[in-house]
């Protein structure tokens, strides 16, 4: 059987895919340079054992990635990742996979800052949200939204700089985003067709992002690191010394999760300028929040006042 080639746009790439990836918007124009191939063949998966699930083997020259519940993933050069699913997984278990940790890593080999987090345009600037797993990222994200701000990605923050190297830029993602039925919830969004459970074991719903999408790259405002606790009654954005959003910067990269120096000390260093230029330019806040999600409104008005007119 013959894969169906399809072009999508995604991160400021146009994408050629074997897979079905509906969560995408598709290419305009047929004759435009493909940046990223992902073509579906045999060979991929290893015949030995992977130690542990997730497994990765990250070099600089190539990278492995397999899920046991997925399949496995090879990056050979900077424009190709090569998919071999198990037997009997669809293109949507896959795409979970490959809009991740694996397109992070196409995107850091393609000169690209890879960050695990959200972000919305406000007023045509950039709110980034940096957390750990269930701090409320796309919770926030959603909130924003039902003010009428446009969508720019959920889960994965793809930032470059602009042509003359001084302003970070996020570029847009796609239009869907992964939320707790609590949040789903609290935020007032209808069932839909297309929602999806990320996961046939967990309760976590994939929606569509009931927004539009900004249409190109939006310069950075400000970027936040939600803090949950039951002791915050109110949110308040609190300025982090540039030494602390370093860390907080570099601790929330998708190369954190596989090992800053595993593509090589060319790309570490690299890595580090990307993100010493974000907190040189784009003010970083601990964003104190409730841990319910009562107050989701007031949460919106204190990102809007801070990215729009930081103090």
């Amino acid at each position: 059987m013959t894969a169906t080639r399809r072009l999508y746009s995604v991160f400021g790439l146009t994408l050629a895919s074997d897979f079905d990836l509906d969560v995408l918007e598709d290419a305009t124009g047929s004759d435009q340079p493909i940046d990223l191939h992902a073509v579906r063949t045999k060979g991929v998966i290893r015949s030995e054992a992977p130690p542990v699930d997730p497994f990765f083997d990250i070099t600089p020259d190539a990278q492995y990635l397999h899920w046991s519940f997925v399949g496995g993933f090879r990056i050979a050069r900077p424009d190709l990742v090569e998919i071999e699913p198990h037997e009997g997984v669809s293109d949507f278990q896959v795409s979970q996979a490959f809009l991740g940790l694996v397109i992070s890593l196409a995107l850091e080999r393609q000169g690209i800052l890879a960050l695990h987090a959200s972000a919305v345009s406000v007023d045509g600037r950039a709110a980034i949200f940096l957390g750990d797993k269930g701090a409320g990222k796309s919770t926030t994200n959603g909130a924003l939204l039902a003010r009428g701000h446009l969508a720019l990605t959920d889960d994965l923050v793809a930032v470059e700089m602009d042509a003359a190297g001084k302003e970070p830029l996020v570029r847009p993602g796609f239009s869907t985003m992964k939320l707790w039925p609590d949040s789903v919830a609290a935020l007032q969004l209808a069932a839909d067709e297309d929602d999806r459970l990320v996961h046939p074991l967990v309760t976590k719903l994939q929606k569509r992002i009931p927004a539009p999408m900004a249409p190109d790259p939006v310069p950075m405002g400000a970027v936040f690191v939600l803090r949950r606790s039951p002791e915050v009654t109110a949110p308040a954005a609190e300025r982090l010394a540039p030494h602390d959003a370093l860390q907080m910067v570099m601790r929330y990269t998708f190369m954190a999760r596989y090992g800053e120096t595993k593509l090589g000390q060319a790309h570490l260093v690299a890595h580090l300028r990307r993100c010493g230029a974000i907190v040189a330019q784009v003010p970083v806040y601990a964003l104190h929040i409730p841990a319910d999600l009562a107050r989701l409104g007031d949460l919106a008005e204190t990102i809007e006042q801070v990215t729009v007119t930081p103090p």
